[in-house]
């Protein structure tokens, strides 16, 4: 796959797409088993020929590649080793992230180091990176596999979801601070030291904050929740949640704007059928009138005129994705030039 390089000031990277839904079921496995072999090899239980509907999106940071695989949930363990001495010789994080489940498990290896596992995972979120990206304090971890999950450790996997989700938005020219954070949240989270936490407390507080976002939503129907139980879920003190949140207005305010932005949402889908009414008390406000006031003084127009702009509004256009044809070899060239 030929790709025609662009400035640095070009807008946002676009990923690397591949899908094994094209293909006869037969084909599907062994095609993934292809697309991973630069990193891994891979093998199932059960017969390859069944079938493997799978996706995998890949960024390419330039200084490391963070990738989204999505599998199925067929019941069939995946094996998968890296027994010899692998010439990429990178780190690769791993965190858990299936749709169906409620707490996320981070874990980590060396693809320089012999190494083999089983797995029926269905989400998987996977960040490799050359260990050069660090200085020579970090490489006891080799013999590391699971990141703690409490303490400043728990906040890694949830800093790595939040990368992937704002990597579309990011533009080329602001890579090096994405990695550099990345950089600091990793030392920070695996050997946590004084000079390592102040280095990352830029991504340490936005990180928080996009754990915050996603409690919040959790709770949208909860109209008793506030900053106690919030405080409670990201494991800081009263004190500490108010000062992340003094840049936006407090947590209360944050709060109900997190909650009018979600019924915004919601009300502009003209796929969802609810009552302004319904909508109002799923998001936590029993009032409806109220709603209504405090919907207009947020966004300058009322719920039912949102509601009238998201019936008219066209359908979203959906981007196609890449022919398939070479990306397991542009997939291995992406891992072949990692640099720090």
């Amino acid at each position: 796959m030929h790709v025609n390089p662009r400035p640095a000031s070009d807008g946002p990277i676009e990923p690397l797409l591949f899908s094994t839904r094209a293909l006869s079921p037969r084909d599907q496995f062994d095609a993934w088993r292809s697309f991973m072999a630069p990193a891994i090899t891979l093998d199932v239980d059960g017969m390859r020929q069944a079938p493997f509907g799978a996706d995998q999106t890949v960024w390419d940071v330039g200084s490391f590649a963070l990738t989204r695989a999505a599998m199925p949930n067929d019941g069939r363990v995946r094996n998968w080793t890296h027994l010899r001495k692998n010439a990429l010789d990178h780190w690769c994080f791993v965190v858990v992230d299936d749709d169906a489940s409620t707490s996320r498990g981070l874990f980590f290896r060396s693809l320089g180091e012999r190494f083999e596992g089983t797995a029926s995972d269905t989400g998987v979120l996977s960040l490799y990176l050359p260990r050069e990206l660090f200085d020579d304090g970090l490489s006891r971890i080799d013999g590391t596999t699971a990141v703690p999950d409490q303490g400043i450790g728990a906040l890694l996997a949830d800093y790595f979801v939040s990368l992937e989700r704002r990597l579309p938005e990011i533009p080329r020219s602001e890579l090096p601070q994405v990695v550099e954070a990345t950089r600091a949240m990793i030392a920070a989270c695996v050997q946590p030291s004084r000079d390592r936490l102040d280095m990352a407390q830029g991504a340490i507080v936005a990180t928080l904050m996009e754990r915050a976002r996603v409690v919040v939503r959790q709770n949208f129907g909860a109209p008793g929740f506030g900053p106690d139980q919030l405080a409670h879920a990201l494991g800081v003190s009263r004190s500490r949640l108010y000062r992340l949140f003094e840049p936006h207005g407090g947590v209360a305010r944050y709060v109900h704007r997190q909650r009018m932005l979600a019924a915004h949402a919601a009300l502009s889908d003209a796929a969802d059928a609810r009552s302004i009414g319904r909508i109002a008390e799923a998001f936590g406000f029993g009032d409806a009138s109220g709603f209504s006031r405090g919907f207009k003084q947020q966004f300058g127009y009322s719920p039912s005129e949102a509601r009238v702009a998201g019936l008219a509004r066209a359908p979203a256009r959906t981007l196609p994705q890449r022919r398939h044809s070479s990306e397991t070899a542009e997939f291995a060239a992406i891992l072949q030039r990692l640099a720090a």
